[in-house]
């Protein structure tokens, strides 16, 4: 049984996200965690010098500071001076080696989720699923690049926050992401705009757009749609035809787009590269920026008629039931 001690003065989402670490590997072992004063770093040096001096033998020389540890050699010629060394002790070597490696991904992890979640002044009473968590954990330990640790920091945060925010498919599809695919990712997701639900990218003419002003060759969404991340044509968006005024309302990134329709106005579609549900689930981990201006011009472009207003504004805060803009502003005409 876990036993988990001095919670005090911690948030409930920290508290909360405890809770998931301790049941996915059974204790939460970085000191921060529980502790935020002085005793932290004392338990921490302490830790050390105990896992040094159990270590050395193995390993090498080992020298510990500010958070940083240096091992002077871990190489196969170190292990070959040891005395007596026999196939199941170097066996022993590589199995331990792999395992530390594997607990420093997981707290690097819950580190960058700590970080996350320490502003956050309340979480949902649901609890994470069971499965979930240990889905989570298990390929949690194989993570290895700063990037990608802080996109599965930033996952547990979010399902600890809203349990159900990331599907067991997503963290499947997670785990093949590259660190070159989910630059990618983020890169053509700031171009994507979002709309009752659904998310996409405009692709009026078949890539000539994507290509000659955003820098984005067919291979690029060809691999994000192998990925799952995009479905595999493209498909069309559309608003109806009006029988009174409607307003609908748009976003990208950080800046959101108002079309204020008038009675009468004919249907208005374009030619879209639409998100898969993983790849709206994965979204959410991109920070939203404003949006680049003259694709808000090209994507309005297709929504102009005789009598509809475009307005773009900046999104100056978001709830669970929508955002607060500013600055609301006439989106003007290409060219």
């Amino acid at each position: 049984m876990v036993e988990i001690k001095d919670l005090a003065g911690l948030s409930e989402p920290l508290k909360k996200l405890i809770e998931v670490i301790a049941e996915g590997i059974g204790g939460v072992s970085r000191p921060i965690l529980i502790r935020k004063n002085a005793d932290a770093k004392a338990y921490e040096i302490r830790t050390m010098a105990q896992a040094i001096e159990d270590s050395q033998k193995l390993l090498g020389p080992i020298s510990y500071c500010d958070g940083l540890v240096a091992v002077e050699s871990a190489s196969p010629e170190r292990f070959r001076e040891l005395p007596d060394t026999t196939m199941d002790k170097r066996v022993m070597a590589r199995l331990s080696y792999q395992e530390a490696k594997r607990q420093s991904n997981v707290e690097s992890i819950t580190q960058h989720a700590f970080d996350e979640l320490d502003a956050e002044p309340s979480a949902a009473e649901e609890k994470v699923d069971a499965d979930w968590i240990s889905r989570f954990f298990r390929i949690a330990e194989d993570i290895t690049t700063e990037l990608m640790q802080s996109l599965w920091g930033k996952i547990l945060a979010g399902e600890v926050k809203r349990p159900g925010s990331y599907s067991l498919r997503t963290l499947d599809s997670l785990k093949n992401i590259s660190q070159t695919d989910a630059e990618l990712f983020v890169r053509f997701s700031r171009y994507a705009i979002c709309s009752g639900g659904k998310v996409f990218v405009i692709n009026p003419d078949n890539g000539k757009y994507l290509e000659e002003s955003l820098h984005f060759t067919f291979s690029d969404y060809l691999r994000l749609r192998e990925l799952g991340l995009l479905v595999p044509i493209d498909l069309e968006f559309s608003l109806a035809a009006t029988d009174e005024p409607v307003q609908k309302v748009f976003t990208c990134g950080s800046t959101c787009i108002l079309i204020d329709r008038p009675k009468d106005t004919p249907k208005q579609e374009l030619t879209a590269i639409v998100y898969t549900e993983v790849g709206v689930q994965l979204l959410q981990l991109v920070d939203k920026e404003p949006a680049d201006f003259n694709y808000l011009k090209k994507s309005a472009s297709f929504f102009r008629r005789k009598g509809v207003i475009i307005q773009y504004g900046q999104i100056a805060e978001w709830s669970e039931d929508g955002f607060r803009y500013t600055d609301l502003r006439i989106l003007p005409s290409e060219g």
